[in-house]
């Protein structure tokens, strides 16, 4: 599962607002650092005072910079009138304290922690506003590389990258054909399979493919062979 930060300003303040105003129906579920939790929760109600008031000084600055135009050339045509009115910041709501700096920084630790949790599903994401969805087009041609990645007690572990996959199923020929042996949402597998007997060489075959929202997708894998023996 793939989340986002969103780039502009007016919509990273609304994405922001959305996460924290939410986040408290997962809080024990994805077990952010709370002091985080605060920080964003105050750097949100700031940036959004922030960006109404620099909304209101880009709208001074140029309506002070006609003023000026029509001062000094007559640009823009008209009576030159009275000074512009100073954007002042208001006293009643009082604006809210001033946060830590780096607010973006702050947002990007937070989701990492939320999905270091393992508890962030694909619906929790979208609940907080960073699910990236995938276009599954680009799935649909994907290929894994599967690779013995080592032996452990006489098991093999198999190994691909996961990228924007949930994961992928192995399949496995003991010597009877191919069978449906596991899914695995990591990008290691570990074959707990008995082994054969002591002193027994056997040969396992393994392929797989990756799954997405619970259905295979993409192209099959290359096979490895592994040599298996049966250890005391």
């Amino acid at each position: 599962m793939r989340t986002f930060v969103e780039v502009t300003d007016e919509k990273i303040c609304t994405q922001i607002a959305k996460f924290c105003s939410n986040y408290s129906t997962y809080a024990s579920l994805l077990n952010a650092d709370t002091l985080k939790i605060t920080n964003l929760n105050k750097g949100s109600l700031f940036l959004i005072f922030v960006l109404m008031m620099q909304g209101k000084l880009q709208t001074l600055a140029i309506s002070f910079t006609a003023y000026k135009d029509l001062l000094r050339t007559g640009k823009g045509g008209g009576i030159l009138g009275a000074l512009p009115a100073l954007t002042v910041y208001p006293t009643v709501p009082a604006p809210p304290p001033v946060c830590l700096a780096n607010l973006e920084s702050l947002f990007r630790d937070v989701i990492q922690q939320c999905v270091k949790s393992g508890n962030l599903t694909e619906d929790i994401a979208k609940a907080l506003g960073i699910f990236e969805e995938v276009a599954t087009s680009s799935l649909e041609t994907g290929t894994p590389d599967l690779s013995l990645k080592l032996m452990s007690a006489g098991h093999p572990t198999l190994h691909t990258t996961i990228g924007d996959y949930d994961g992928f199923e192995i399949w496995k020929d003991s010597g009877t054909g191919f069978v449906f042996l596991n899914v695995s949402s990591s990008p290691n597998f570990n074959d707990t399979s008995a082994l054969p007997a002591v002193g027994v060489e056997v040969i396992w075959i393994y392929k797989i493919i990756y799954r997405y929202k619970d259905v295979q997708i993409g192209n099959w894998s290359n096979t490895i062979s592994v040599a298996v023996k049966g250890i005391v």
